[in-house]
C-alpha cells in the first residue's frame, strides 16, 4: 500500500517563522533604506554651508584672512574689519583648525547652523557653532561661537567680543618689552615697586613684586647694562590660546644673559598690562 509523506506541525512552525523572519528583514531593511535616504538628503541639502565653513577655516589656516574674510556676511563685516577677525580666529585658536565634524547641520529659509567640533593643530577640540545666511546664490558666514567665546553677528545686536586684544606690530610688542623691562631694573635701582606696578594687572600687588624680585637687587648695575644692549626675541604672530600675547626672549653680552617671559593682556586695543612675567640669569 502505498503510503503518502505527511509533514509534522513543527516543520510547518519552522516554515512559517522564516516567513515570518523573511518578512521582517524586509521590512527592516525598507527603514534601513528609507532613513539612509533621509541622511542622504540632508548631507546633500546642507552641503553648501559645510562647504563654506570648511573652506573658510582652510583659509585661516593658511593665513589668507583676505579669502577668510570674504566669506563672512555683509552684515559681520560692518560690525568688524580684516585684522578684527584675524584677531578674533588667532584669540581662539581657529586660525589652526585642520579637521572639523558636524553634528548637527541645518537650514531654515536663508539661515543654516552648523554645530559640532573642529580640531586645531595641537590636537585640541573646540566646541563650535557656526550660523551662515544666503547672500545671492552663496553662503556667508554671520556667527562664529566658539564655546562661551566668539565672534558675534545675530541680529541688530551682534558685535565683535572685545576681550582678546588687537595684535601688536612688531615695533610695539619691543616697545612693550622695553618698558617692562626698564621699570624691572628702576624697581630695582629704587627699592621701590610701586612704578612698575603701574604696568601689571590688578591682580598683582606691590607685595608680589617685591616678594619675587626683589632678590634681584644686588646685581640691578649688571641687568641694566644687559638691557641696553636691547632684546633679542622674536615677534609674536599671534595671540596665545587665551587672547594673551606672550613674549619670550633673551639680554645678553659675552658672560651672561638674562632671560625673559613676559605675558601681556588686555581688551581691544586699550594698553596691555602685565600678566605674568619671569626672569632668569646665566
Amino acid at each position: 500500500m502505498a503510503r503518502g509523506r505527511t509533514y509534522p506541525d513543527i516543520d510547518l512552525c519552522e516554515r512559517d517563522g522564516m516567513k515570518v523572519w523573511q518578512i521582517v528583514c524586509c521590512a527592516g531593511l525598507g527603514i534601513a533604506l528609507f532613513v539612509g535616504l533621509i541622511i542622504s538628503v540632508v548631507f546633500y541639502a546642507t552641503s553648501g554651508i559645510t562647504d563654506t565653513a570648511e573652506e573658510f577655516f582652510a583659509a585661516a589656516n593658511e593665513g589668507d584672512y583676505s579669502k577668510a574674510y570674504s566669506l563672512t556676511s555683509q552684515q559681520l563685516q560692518s560690525q568688524t574689519d580684516e585684522a578684527g577677525l584675524a584677531s578674533f580666529l588667532a584669540a581662539n585658536s581657529l586660525d589652526q583648525v585642520v579637521d572639523s565634524s558636524w553634528g548637527s547641520r541645518s537650514i531654515e529659509n536663508d539661515r543654516g547652523k552648523l554645530t559640532g567640533t573642529v580640531t586645531t593643530q595641537s590636537g585640541a577640540a573646540i566646541p563650535l557653532t557656526v550660523e551662515l545666511v544666503s547672500e545671492g546664490e552663496d553662503w556667508k558666514i554671520i556667527l562664529i561661537d566658539a564655546d562661551t567665546s566668539g565672534l558675534q553677528s545675530s541680529g541688530a545686536s551682534a558685535d565683535v567680543n572685545p576681550n582678546p586684544m588687537v595684535l601688536p606690530s612688531a615695533a610695539q610688542q619691543e616697545a612693550l618689552i622695553a618698558a617692562a623691562s626698564n621699570g624691572f631694573v628702576d624697581a630695582l635701582r629704587d627699592g621701590d615697586f610701586s612704578a612698575w606696578h603701574t604696568q601689571f594687572i590688578e591682580d598683582i600687588s606691590i607685595g608680589d613684586l617685591e616678594q619675587n624680585f626683589s632678590g634681584f637687587q644686588p646685581i640691578e648695575t649688571d641687568l641694566r647694562q644687559l638691557i641696553a644692549n636691547g632684546p633679542e626675541w622674536e615677534p609674536a604672530t599671534t595671540l596665545n590660546d587665551n587672547g594673551d600675547l606672550e613674549l619670550v626672549g633673551s639680554y645678553g653680552n659675552d658672560s651672561e644673559e638674562l632671560r625673559f617671559r613676559y605675558i601681556f593682556t588686555g581688551q581691544g586695543d586699550s594698553d596691555p598690562k602685565i600678566a605674568f612675567v619671569d626672569y632668569e640669569i646665566d
